[in-house]
């Protein structure tokens, strides 16, 4: 099975392409739709990647605290930005609250099913530019996004459940020891279950979050539909991601 690979831009640490997973018959096209961390320490050679990318759209699902403290880097660039806050913020924002993973993602399909209906109608009419959904870590509030639109357009659901699951192994080192300090300035301890919190991505927690849509939806498309979306906007998002074979 393919998965998505990592993608090496600079002061990004978890940008990949979700290029080449496998769909119902087809795959994802690549250099369509990337996933990534935050955006906020690009440069010059980071900005120049994501034009070799054809960076079109960037959605942005960061509250409004995150975004004002790590403002995305785009200078120069020729993008789109949609502004859509997930205000249950990221597994690092809820680090004090005792709050589980599962908890998170629940919160996320059942309270803000709106965000991710207008999040997959932006990428569905992205036309021919790419797209990059991005949060803080790029796991949580972008890993149902992106989990949504690839299970809506016919990806494999343990493609997408692997897919997810890579992103701890990226956040991994660097990226997790600096936000285990910041959110320690706060006063929140150092404990394995924050650090869980704020950088794993163990399938159990997608897998929650996907059962809970199942259970009270049937199918992810159905979820999506009672949540606004409509069936030419489904169809538009499926041509826009499958490379038919």
């Amino acid at each position: 099975m393919e998965i998505s690979t990592r993608i090496p831009v600079p002061g990004t640490y978890n940008f990949r392409d979700v290029g080449g997973l496998p769909a119902r018959g087809g795959t994802v096209r690549s250099g369509r739709l990337f996933r990534s961390d935050g955006l906020h320490r690009l440069g010059d050679d980071g900005r120049a990647a994501l034009r070799r990318l054809e960076v079109g759209v960037i959605v942005d699902l960061r509250d409004d605290n995150e975004a004002r403290a790590m403002p995305d880097d785009l200078d120069g660039l020729d993008v789109e930005v949609l502004r859509l806050p997930v205000f249950e913020g990221s597994g690092a924002s809820q680090g004090g609250r005792g709050i589980s993973l599962e908890a998170l993602y629940q919160r996320i399909v059942t309270k803000h099913s709106a965000v991710v209906v207008e999040a997959l109608r932006e990428i569905s009419t992205a036309g021919e530019r790419a797209v990059v959904v991005h949060c803080t870590a790029g796991k949580d509030r972008t890993g149902i996004v992106v989990a949504l639109a690839l299970l809506a357009a016919g990806v494999d659901r343990e493609a997408v459940i692997v897919d997810y699951a890579l992103t701890e192994g990226h956040l991994a080192g660097e990226w997790l020891e600096e936000m285990v300090a910041l959110i320690g300035d706060y006063g929140v301890p150092d404990t394995p279950e924050l650090r869980v919190l704020m950088g794993g991505s163990p399938r159990e927690a997608l897998e929650s979050a996907l059962d809970e849509v199942e259970r009270s939806h049937g199918t992810v498309r159905e979820y999506l539909i009672a949540s606004g979306l409509d069936h030419d906007e489904l169809a538009a998002l499926e041509a826009w991601l499958i490379d038919r074979d």
